[in-house]
């Protein structure tokens, strides 16, 4: 048997089961969570300019990069700036909320992985790491059988290798208060060139530490998470794979 509502009552019908659809959606989206957005890194012509003093020195030194932007719950935020070019991975980490300094407690480390999805750090995984006020960078290699820390050893640096951890103030894209800021110019021979990458960084202010992928920020020390729970750096134009052929070629 059949009813027949009258159209008053189809329609509050209606709208109840949309009602209880939006409230069920709402319900099913609390408990999600989303993964950091893969890094985008682009080729670039102009960063050789860059001057590595952890500092943005004029207006147009990172301008010809990728642009990330980290908003984190307590509001701090980081920028991120990366590129290609020549054989070099450029970064650029600019923390624009840290307006105070911690000698040695104020430090950056931006990590790349093979992509091996392996959950200890091995020799695919690196690590480069630099101080604020220091132009003397160090190097990381995953390999080790120790895990207080995080797999990694403390290898030599390659020759290119260029960091410098600093203040970045009046010339600044984003906030003319001074603030920290780190660059990097790492050698992607010795990463090996391929488009995907596991990708990580982490920055401390004081005891203060904030990463990507965001979930393993907190209060120092922070060690560096498994590579297989780091974010990922993808070359979307497959050119860094490119730059292997061309170099090989040679």
């Amino acid at each position: 048997m059949t009813f027949n509502l009258p159209k008053k009552a189809n329609n509050l019908h209606t709208k109840c089961i949309l009602g209880i659809i939006t409230v069920c959606m709402a319900l099913s989206l609390i408990g999600l969570t989303y993964a950091d957005e893969p890094i985008k890194v682009t080729t670039s012509s102009a960063l050789h300019n860059v001057q590595f003093d952890g500092d943005w020195t004029f207006r147009t030194e990172w301008k010809e990069s990728s642009y990330d932007n980290f908003l984190f719950d307590d509001d701090r935020q980081l920028v991120l700036r990366t590129a290609h070019q020549d054989g070099f991975f450029y970064v650029m980490i600019n923390y624009l909320m840290d307006f105070t300094y911690h000698h040695i407690a104020d430090r950056a480390i931006v990590c790349f992985d093979g992509y091996d999805t392996s959950s200890m750090a091995d020799e695919s995984d690196w690590c480069y790491a630099v101080s604020r006020e220091s132009g003397n960078g160090h190097t990381l290699q995953g390999g080790s059988p120790i895990a207080q820390t995080s797999h990694f050893n403390l290898v030599k640096n390659h020759p290119d290798f260029v960091a410098h951890g600093g203040t970045s103030d009046e010339s600044d894209r984003y906030v003319l208060t001074p603030h920290a800021a780190y660059e990097f110019r790492i050698p992607i021979e010795q990463i090996g060139f391929q488009d995907e990458y596991g990708f990580f960084i982490q920055v401390s202010d004081g005891n203060d530490v904030k990463t990507y992928p965001k979930e393993f920020s907190g209060k120092f020390p922070q060690k560096i998470p498994s590579p297989a729970k780091w974010g990922k750096l993808i070359s979307p134009d497959r050119s860094i794979s490119d730059l292997s052929k061309s170099i090989s070629s040679k």
